[in-house]
């Protein structure tokens, strides 16, 4: 996304009047000037965000996501007929994709782009209500700083990013309209965000039940408006309920949801607060880029937005004390609480990627108090992110261009970064519809080559996955005599970073291994992945 095109809308800022006070009257929300504003950064946002709808990120939680919407959209239920730790909003909203277009990578793009460019939206529109000036940097901070984790992907995060900001547009608009719908909106679509991700929904509503008490002291709301919200908040939960107790689901949806994770979840999750920042971005930029005198310059400015999410709480702390972080300003509070429950919600992995999924709100309120600060520090240090965020987002675009290759897969083409002979090899065993089983965590392999897990576990790590899922793994290869395993060895180099817990397992404690080593031959190495076919017996 060109920089300069921050200056097309900084003046359309500067004509909103914002509403802090219970006796001012609602303004029109969208003036011609300002659609038009927003209609020329959705065709910008557009052109930049359509490129990178053709990657697919091999280290992604996106194919669990993808092979889950596929058992969907065949007819299987969540947590009855497969088990994901994940919420089943991203499962049903993308199964509802493969309904309309056809099970491909390409139906799976569609919905990409479309969760992709409404986000994109939802934080200019937030932020040119409160930001005086530059209200397009925090949209390339969040573009900049996304790529290369969860995005672009499929992911729960993603999705729960998009539902949760347009909550907090209508939660806005409710603010300078009073328009009770709106409020029924933002209820309704925090609902659905508890769907994508719980934590994000459940502290979203509660951020919306303070702001709006707080509205109620002020004799800016009444209760009736906390009722309409709690109302169409519990109504998304009770008829996703009521589906799951018609399928016999809910239980099994209650475990694997919230039981399970809170047993299991945190034991291979536990890292330190930006962990990552020095192996998967300082020391990609610097040290695999060797010969180049230039790379360690370039890095700084490349890692500067990145290190601005990371600081982002003290950082907001310190930057709003002089103004009393603004809290009298009713629509600064919602972003303020909205802001701190996306925070809260993904910092049950504390790693870089995380801290981005959670921040889009911070990074809206990090700018606005940058910009009401006039000395000269603050001035060079909002254009200082405004330009090395642009940097990164332009960088990230280059790799895209320059370092991807297309590869064929049977769900349709694909551009990746790493090499995919996997692809070609697999289809010479298994053919479209076989059960394979793909070990220990790489179910991108059953949607891009059109095969079946025949398990309902895409992934199996020790200390995750529990003893009795690993035993009912082999139960189920040796009854429905699977054919072909595709046994992923590159993870175990990633493990330690990835799981690290997975790592610590006694010798004796192997389950899978033992069996795959006595029912199964290597027919073939392919990119770190052993294709083994079972023994005749």
């Amino acid at each position: 996304m060109p920089v300069d095109t921050s200056r097309d809308f900084v003046d359309c800022s500067m004509d909103i009047e914002l509403v802090s006070a219970p006796a001012v009257k609602p303004v029109e929300v969208l003036s011609s000037k300002q659609l038009k504003s927003l209609v020329l950064f959705a065709f910008w946002g557009s052109l930049y965000i359509l490129p990178f709808m053709r990657l697919f990120l091999v280290g992604s939680d996106e194919g669990t996501l993808d092979y889950g919407a596929i058992r969907v959209a065949h007819g299987q239920v969540f947590a009855r007929d497969f088990f994901e730790v994940i919420g089943p909003g991203t499962f049903y909203w993308l199964a509802g994709f493969f309904k309309v277009f056809g099970e491909t990578f390409l139906a799976s793009r569609i919905c990409l782009f479309i969760t992709s460019i409404g986000t994109a939206l939802a934080m200019y529109f937030l932020s040119r209500r409160i930001c005086r000036t530059s209200p397009i940097t925090p949209s390339i901070v969040l573009a900049a700083t996304c790529f290369g984790g969860l995005w672009p992907a499929i992911s729960h995060h993603v999705d729960s990013n998009f539902f949760a900001l347009a909550a907090v547009v209508c939660a806005l608009l409710w603010l300078e309209r009073g328009n009770r719908s709106l409020l029924l909106a933002a209820g309704g679509l925090a609902g659905a965000t508890t769907c994508f991700l719980q934590p994000k929904g459940l502290l979203l509503f509660c951020a919306f039940l303070v702001w709006l008490f707080v509205l109620k002291l002020r004799r800016a709301a009444s209760l009736s408006a906390m009722a309409l919200l709690t109302g169409s908040y519990l109504t998304v939960l009770a008829a996703v309920a009521l589906y799951f107790w018609h399928k016999g689901a809910l239980s099994a949806l209650i475990y694997v949801n919230f039981i399970w994770p809170s047993q299991h979840y945190s034991a291979v999750n536990a890292v330190p607060y930006a962990h990552d920042i020095l192996s998967n971005f300082w020391d990609h930029w610097v040290v695999k880029v060797k010969g180049f005198g230039w790379t360690v310059p370039m890095a700084a400015v490349l890692i500067v937005p990145l290190l601005f999410v990371i600081a982002l709480p003290g950082l907001l702390a310190a930057l709003g004390a002089r103004f009393r972080w603004n809290l009298a300003r009713n629509e600064i509070l919602l972003y303020w609480l909205a802001g701190a429950a996306l925070w809260l919600s993904e910092i049950h992995r504390k790693d870089v990627t995380h801290l981005v999924f959670g921040s889009p709100l911070l990074m809206i309120l990090g700018v606005h108090f940058l910009g009401e600060y006039r000395a000269p520090l603050a001035i060079a240090a909002r254009r200082l992110l405004l330009v090395c965020s642009a940097s990164l987002a332009i960088f990230n675009l280059l790799c895209l261009l320059l370092a991807s290759h297309s590869v064929t897969t049977r769900a349709g083409t694909i551009r990746t970064f790493k090499t995919m002979d996997v692809f070609a090899a697999l289809e010479k065993y298994a053919a479209p519809g076989e059960e394979i089983f793909v070990y220990p965590y790489a179910p991108r392999y059953y949607f891009l080559d059109a095969t079946t897990n025949p398990t309902p576990y895409s992934i199996l790590v020790y200390n995750y996955n529990t003893p009795s899922q690993f035993q009912e793994t082999v139960r189920i290869l040796e009854e429905r005599k699977v054919r072909y395993v595709v046994w992923d060895k590159n993870i175990e180099q990633v493990a330690a970073v990835v799981f690290p817990s997975s790592t610590q397992v006694a010798p004796g404690d192997f389950i899978v291994e033992p069996y795959l080593k006595s029912h199964y031959r290597l027919v073939q190495v392919v990119d770190g992945f052993r294709i083994m076919e079972r023994l005749e017996r």
